[in-house]
């Protein structure tokens, strides 16, 4: 699929002034093809049709979502600590943003707005073309494609921000009111159209692609993405069921594979990845952002947090703690997590400066106790370094993540039967640690799972969002501090569960209510 990006980009020919951050003139110079969605002149092929789908994917590769940002969570979640390539992103740290801050808040926003005007008009529109009888299947395949990716930046934004104005038109060209300045709609809202997207998508996608168009959306993605929005508004039972598909295998043959291969350009795509965003690398410029001539499709986080880079963010000495404090013998996951001294990485010892002295100034040497290299997941090495032009895929679900959020399901359900120990087991084997111990309890299971998810996606994004979910259970108040949201540095209880609405759509748009605390 990575060679969507040399095709074509088809933007949606409107601009919300409650959606973008840029201006409308600005959002439709940035498209390499500009198209008015009510021209008869357009939509009218199937190939126009699978343009239109692709550009649905491109604001995953803004800098707000995937391509750049998207780490600035683990700031928040306590899991990396700025070094002074990373003056202007403090305020992540501890919680310190405001509704004005920069960087993640607004521009998550106008990147999922966008990805979601773009997958309206493929609703819209492409139902309507008149296809080959043999190009029904495939016309069915992008409009399942529109429906998963409405649904997964609606997901995005209802997690970050809490409820948020539903479009689901595209712009009719009626400057209404409830057009241009839309109230918020409620969470409950937002989930029961994410939910409706997945089931409509998971029954019109394929179950695996071949060739250029590996890396589209699956049916085995919209199942297990539709899991895990059961599970975020604790549907257990839901989750548990919608899990288990996938696990046994009803949509494609998903399994483990060594744990180190997740995170590397060589393996990309591979039997545990579910959905993961692809990238490109050496392709245009690194700085510009949305979709234009210049705007490489590059991984910029790889960039942000290799140790060979910019090292703009390095392990915290928590998660390195927590990793010492958690030893299980022959776990490999630290090893693949963290890097320290000592480590094997690119066919050498790692020594205390892994790069010489380049202008970055070793900032991963910048803290003078318990040191540690740098954060390894996704960070190319000294043998590829891509500096600005990483390649290499995030892998936004795996496999493994369906295991454990099963068994978390699971359990809640029925305790800590015998599928929920051997859905979690089958990552601890593939860790190389001993099985989970046996006669716990439902409460004992659950600690233990809080544990693994720790272990297995440190550094993958993830944590600020489950202490969050976890912090809504009946039980939240009996939990360990370890589970709980105040364990993030700065954490304020009622206010920083959700990013502020960005300033700059409040003021575009006075219908639209602020956070609490902000």
């Amino acid at each position: 699929m990575k060679n969507i990006f040399n095709k074509s980009i088809v933007a949606a020919g409107v601009c919300f002034a409650t959606l973008f951050t840029t201006s409308c003139e600005s959002f439709l110079d940035d498209a390499k093809v500009q198209v008015d969605v009510d021209s008869n002149t357009y939509y009218n092929s199937i190939g126009e049709a699978e343009m239109a789908t692709n550009a649905v994917y491109t604001p995953l590769h803004w800098y707000g979502l995937y391509k750049r940002h998207r780490y600035l969570l683990d700031f928040m979640s306590g899991d990396m600590e700025t070094t002074s390539g990373a003056v202007q992103l403090i305020e992540y740290e501890d919680f310190k943003f405001n509704a004005n801050t920069a960087e993640l808040i607004p521009k998550s926003w106008e990147a999922s707005y966008a990805g979601i005007a773009r997958a309206n008009v493929v609703l819209d529109k492409v139902p309507a073309i008149s296809v080959l009888p043999n190009e029904e299947e495939r016309k069915a395949h992008y409009i399942g494609e529109a429906h998963f990716l409405r649904a997964f930046y609606y997901f995005n934004l209802v997690t970050l921000y809490g409820g948020v104005p539903i479009y689901d038109k595209p712009f009719d060209g009626n400057l209404s009111e409830e057009f241009l300045r839309p109230k918020r709609n409620t969470e409950a809202e937002v989930y029961a159209l994410i939910e409706t997207d997945l089931i409509k998508a998971e029954d019109m996608l394929l179950s695996s692609y071949t060739g250029d168009n590996i890396g589209r959306a699956t049916s085995g993605a919209a199942q297990a993405l539709l899991g895990k929005v059961y599970l975020y508004q604790q549907k257990y039972s839901e989750a548990r069921d919608a899990l288990k598909k996938v696990i046994d295998g009803e949509y494609a043959a998903y399994d483990l594979v060594p744990f180190e291969q997740n995170f590397v350009k060589d393996f990309e795509n591979n039997q545990e990845s579910v959905f993961e965003i692809q990238f490109m690398g050496g392709i245009g410029s690194p700085w510009p952002d949305y979709d234009t001539n210049q705007s490489s499709k590059a991984n910029w986080v790889s960039t942000a947090i290799s140790p060979f880079q910019f090292a703009n963010a390095i392990p915290s000495l928590e998660v390195d703690g927590y990793f010492n404090d958690y030893p299980e013998e022959n776990d490999i996951r630290r090893t693949y997590t963290i890097a320290r001294e000592g480590d094997e990485w690119s066919g050498e010892i790692i020594t205390a400066k892994p790069h010489e002295d380049n202008g970055w100034h070793n900032r991963t040497s910048e803290r003078d106790a318990n040191y540690i290299i740098g954060c390894r997941k996704f960070a190319e090495d000294k043998t590829n370094p891509g500096f600005n032009q990483s390649p290499v895929n995030f892998r936004q679900m795996r496999f493994a993540e369906v295991l454990l959020m099963f068994a978390e399901a699971e359990n809640e359900v029925n305790g800590p039967s015998v599928d929920a120990y051997s859905a979690v087991n089958r990552v601890r084997e593939r860790a190389g640690v001993d099985n989970f111990p046996t006669g716990l309890s439902a409460s004992e299971f659950f600690v233990e799972l809080v544990h693994e998810r720790r272990k297995e996606f440190t550094f993958e994004f993830q944590r600020f969002f489950d202490l969050v979910r976890w912090s809504k259970r009946s039980d939240a108040a009996s939990l360990p501090e370890f589970a709980k949201p105040t364990y993030m540095p700065g954490f304020v209880v009622g206010k920083n569960e959700l990013l502020p609405i960005p300033a700059v759509q409040i003021q575009q748009n006075p219908n639209l209510t602020q956070n609490p605390g902000y």
